[in-house]
């Protein structure tokens, strides 16, 4: 089968009416002119019967007469000629039937050398092909008419599907529900599911970063008394607070509305070294420039946590950006431990930590390669995990269609 619908409501429109064309025509013909031909050529072998007796009565009757060999042809396409040849052969004993020696003439030939000569309209009827030719001009003509309606009523499933693909790709396309009244149906669905979604985005976003300025307050206050403090255990609480600061960064990271932003194009290979200026450390950059629509700040943000993440786990980074016709794909490896492959699904996971056992006093929430994972999936693409084949450690990648 099809696997686009047009191409199956195409079929499915097709099939019964090339079906239907061809019983008609098989049927027409067979007990139309099969028939109308057997009873106009039994009628002819009559006056050929009578013109074999009186050769005289050939001129008034139109039949012509002669002597000679005559061959046995009938046309491949001659609808008729087949019924015509039968019934002579069944009428004279060793009749030959040539049905193309001339143009609209049938000539007999007989046993005895002689042979005549009459008008093909006299044994068929004229013109049978016009009726398939109508029945074909009409069915091409009413197939032509409704495809044209069947595109009219699927482009609205079309524009419903562009505008979910947008809004997976966290941009919100302008959509107004028309077609018939099932595509209406979905397409309102669609739009009430865009809502919920975009207000439960900024009801997280609320909340989170709420609660992540009410935080700042005493931390503030905690700094500056532990700032006139002094001894061990001092400085441990200011590490503390410093943790908790970036778990407060982190969060307003994660909550951050990346679907309101805006495409925009942008060199993928300079979005790469901006993450790399942020990075804890040196990363080895490589790739070669290229021009593509990508949400800026979200793609730095994102290559900078896993750049982050590779100098905290391992000694060395190194980051590339790939472009073919169809994708763009930034790369981040590091020689670091890794993420065993049945652990890999768990860390983009919100607030999945695998060092479980350790303190948290790097400020680490799990939430690193959730981010990630997230603007990867706002641009309409996905994040990868695997094992470096150069460096040996995590090789993490964000795959973006273009």
């Amino acid at each position: 089968m099809p696997r686009s619908f047009y191409a199956r409501a195409a079929l499915i429109l097709t099939v019964p009416i090339v079906v239907l064309q061809l019983a008609v025509a098989v049927m027409f013909l067979q007990r139309h002119y099969e028939d109308v031909t057997v009873q106009m050529t039994t009628n002819m072998a009559r006056e050929v019967a009578l013109v074999r007796g009186r050769p005289d009565l050939a001129g008034p009757l139109g039949i012509e007469l002669g002597q000679g060999p005559v061959s046995n042809r009938i046309g491949v396409w001659d609808l008729s000629g087949r019924a015509m040849r039968e019934q002579f052969e069944q009428l004279f004993e060793g009749v030959r039937v040539d049905a193309l020696t001339t143009r609209k003439q049938v000539r007999l030939g007989f046993a005895d050398g002689t042979w005549m000569e009459f008008s093909r309209s006299s044994v068929s009827a004229s013109n049978p092909h016009q009726l398939l030719v109508l029945m074909v001009g009409v069915a091409l003509l009413m197939t032509a008419i409704s495809f044209l309606f069947m595109r009219g009523q699927i482009r609205p499933i079309y524009r419903l599907a562009r505008a979910a693909e947008a809004f997976g790709r966290g941009q919100s396309m302008k959509y107004v529900p028309t077609g018939a009244r099932e595509v209406r149906a979905a397409g309102t669905a669609f739009l009430h599911m865009r809502t919920r979604i975009e207000r439960h985005i900024e009801q997280r976003t609320l909340l989170l970063s709420g609660v992540s300025h009410d935080l700042r307050t005493p931390l503030t206050r905690m700094k500056l008394e532990l700032s006139m403090m002094e001894g061990p255990e001092a400085e441990e609480l200011t590490r503390d607070v410093a943790a908790m600061e970036r778990i407060i960064d982190t969060f307003l990271d994660f909550a951050h509305e990346d679907a309101v932003a805006k495409r925009e194009p942008v060199d993928a290979l300079d979005l790469l070294r901006e993450a790399a200026r942020t990075a804890p450390g040196d990363v080895e950059i490589w790739g070669v420039p290229a021009t593509v629509d990508l949400q800026a700040g979200s793609i730095v943000r994102a290559l900078g946590n896993l750049m982050g993440n590779a100098l905290s786990y391992g000694s060395c980074a190194r980051a590339g950006v790939t472009v073919s016709d169809q994708t763009v794909a930034f790369t981040v490896e590091d020689d670091g431990p890794g993420i065993p492959e049945a652990d890999r699904e768990a860390a983009t996971r919100p607030f999945s930590r695998l060092d479980t056992a350790r303190s948290n006093t790097r400020g680490n929430v799990g939430l690193g390669l959730s981010i990630v994972r997230d603007v990867a999936r706002a641009h309409g693409g996905v994040l990868r995990l695997g094992q470096s084949e150069t460096l040996g450690g995590l090789k993490a990648e964000i795959v973006i269609p273009i």
